[in-house]
């Protein structure tokens, strides 16, 4: 679409991709800011509609149901008005402190309680995961044309809590995929991991993984500290190991430096995948983005995270 013209904002929906263009750069999607009822963007164990943002709770041993549990607000930092169990949804409405979704107006809240989902985890590499993503109708490829990718949001992660080997993590994701080799990885920047800085920092600040679930590669970014990974002139909240109960604003910009530096980390860690993934960014498009608070509960360990997000969207910038 072209720019803004004479400070107006031009809006196109295609097929429920939001698409706004403005002088800044380009809205390709972002979460509802009218949410009436929460079942309106909660999914189980499937992706929202192409386009559509949603929240979906991986594993398929739950539903989720409508709840008025109370306590939610104190483990999310978000309390919807009444009726709640329009917004909020539980895998056990009668159980206080239940795995949860809520929703209403332009906020999202959710609450991961390892214990209330202990039959998902076995199947599931002994990770309890719910996200916010999105797949987009058309891949979008700014690198092909010099331009940076701004995935963002405002989060407060008010409660974590562990026992034993447990870990809660928030990790936000964008799915790269090489068009000609038809092979994707996941750019990912750090967020949140309840064992702290120490463990992140001798962990690396930048590093590559496996994700076993997908089958693909993972190039992990540490918010606010990645020198190659992260675009430094659009600021962000920095890596924390620590609930916090206020809003704090996130900014995950990626140019094609960035894709550079992913694909060399990768291959780097991974030898047997230098022919799989070109070196030019100009032949990657994004096709999905999300948001993944997520808890790891090894046998005999207990792990939660409660999270609320407002204005979590990806843009194009110039």
């Amino acid at each position: 679409m072209p720019p803004a013209i004479s400070q107006r904002t031009i809006c196109l929906a295609l097929v429920g991709l939001l698409v706004v263009s403005t002088a800044s750069g380009q809205v390709l999607v972002r979460q509802p800011a009218d949410v009436a009822d929460a079942r309106s963007i909660s999914y189980v164990n499937k992706n929202p509609p192409r386009g559509s943002p949603g929240v979906t709770l991986w594993g398929s041993h739950y539903q989720l149901q409508p709840t008025e549990d109370q306590t939610l607000g104190s483990d999310t930092g978000f309390s919807p008005p009444i009726p709640r169990d329009m917004y909020q949804l539980s895998v056990d409405p009668d159980s206080a402190g239940a795995t949860a979704v809520q929703a209403y107006g332009g906020e999202i809240g959710i609450n991961i309680h390892s214990a209330s989902i202990a039959a998902n985890l076995p199947e599931r590499f002994n990770l309890g995961t719910i996200v916010l993503g999105a797949n987009l109708v058309k891949p979008a490829r700014p690198f092909v044309e010099g331009r940076k990718a701004k995935y963002s949001f405002t989060a407060k992660i008010p409660r974590s809590r562990q026992t034993n080997r447990g870990v809660s993590q928030v990790v936000a994701y964008y799915n790269l995929r090489d068009l000609r080799r038809k092979q994707g990885f996941w750019f990912g920047m750090v967020v949140f991991d309840s064992r702290g800085w120490s463990y992140q920092r001798s962990d690396g600040l930048e590093r590559a993984m496996w994700d076993k679930g997908t089958n693909q590669p993972i190039v992990h970014a540490t918010a606010g500290h990645s020198n190659t990974l992260l675009d430094r002139g659009h600021p962000t909240t920095a890596f924390g190991g620590q609930p916090f109960p206020d809003s704090r604003s996130y900014a995950f910009v990626i140019g094609a430096p960035q894709v550079r530096a992913a694909v060399a980390l990768l291959k780097s860690r991974y030898p047997e995948l230098a022919t799989k993934y070109s070196d030019d960014p100009a032949e990657y498009a994004i096709g999905h983005i999300n948001l993944n608070p997520e808890v790891y509960v090894p046998a005999g360990s207990f792990a939660q995270i409660g999270m609320s997000v407002v204005d979590w969207q990806l843009e194009i910038l110039p």
